[in-house]
């Protein structure tokens, strides 16, 4: 049978790990938005190129540029 204490050392491990998986998964919804954006970016970017669209492949380049040079998100 366990003890106390060794429920209680159990215990605290547990929340401990719980506490670690949700900074991970935190972590993984942040770069999940943020490699999203960019997919959009690149959308952008292969359209007008494909349809030979100057205008649009520089407003796409100029929204790459934003993109890129943004700072991370913060949860």
């Amino acid at each position: 049978m366990i003890g106390s204490k060794e429920r209680e050392a159990r215990l605290d491990r547990l929340e401990q790990e719980v506490a670690s998986l949700r900074v991970a998964v935190a972590e993984s919804q942040r770069l999940n938005e943020r490699l999203s954006d960019v997919l959009d970016v690149v959308m952008e970017l292969l359209v007008p190129a494909v349809d030979r669209d100057e205008e649009r492949l520089r407003a796409a380049l100029a929204s790459v540029d934003r993109v890129v040079n943004a700072s991370p998100r913060t949860p």
